[in-house]
């Protein structure tokens, strides 16, 4: 039973790793074909609420691990943004996924909305770690980790943060943090709400 038990162990682990190995591979494809102007983009008109709903369904089990609250507040009923679904669920699935990584047990999650006529500002603010000023100058650049003692014991690869904001670009929006040490983070980003005419 004991063998049974390690070798599940194990398989788990390569399993874990594979995964890993694999995101980092298609983040580094991806960051290649926009830097190459190879990257497409599928837009179309996307409901928020939909696109949040799934993206909380697919961390919930992440943040209820560590006993973190994950929302939207309020939830955009009725808005939407002109852009590339596949596209946006993966900014927002590195942004929330870094925003519970870096919160600590029984923290916060919350996703916010806003929007100004032209662009949706999307907000995810956590109750985390927070960045130090040196550190937010490097957020966005590959490869880069933040050296903090707090930040060293979190894996990553630096790229989920740069590829972001090449995505958020080629939408024609931008994306912006705010931090401190201890006192959690804001990243902002904003998408189009209608098409370009």
């Amino acid at each position: 039973m004991r063998w049974v038990q390690k070798q599940t162990v194990y398989l788990t682990n390569i399993s874990h790793s594979g995964k890993h190995l694999l995101n980092i591979i298609n983040e580094i494809l991806d960051i290649s074909k926009i830097e190459s102007g190879k990257m497409k983009l599928y837009k179309e008109d996307v409901l928020l609420v939909e696109t949040y709903a799934e993206i909380i369904a697919t961390l919930q089990h992440i943040a209820s691990r560590k006993e973190i609250k994950l929302d939207v507040l309020p939830w955009p009923e009725g808005e939407y943004v002109y852009a590339d679904k596949a596209k946006l669920k993966q900014i927002l699935y590195n942004l929330v996924g870094n925003a519970i990584k870096f919160t600590n047990e029984g923290g916060a999650v919350i996703i916010r909305t806003k929007n100004d006529g032209k662009f949706i500002h999307i907000s995810i603010k956590d109750t985390g770690i927070g960045i130090s000023s040196d550190g937010l100058k490097k957020l966005f650049k590959p490869f880069t980790q933040l050296e903090s003692f707090e930040s060293r014991s979190y894996e990553g690869t630096g790229l989920g943060l740069a590829l972001s904001k090449e995505l958020v670009e080629l939408h024609g929006g931008q994306i912006s943090a705010e931090s401190e040490p201890g006192n959690g983070s804001t990243f902002t980003f904003t998408l189009p709400v209608f098409k370009k005419t």
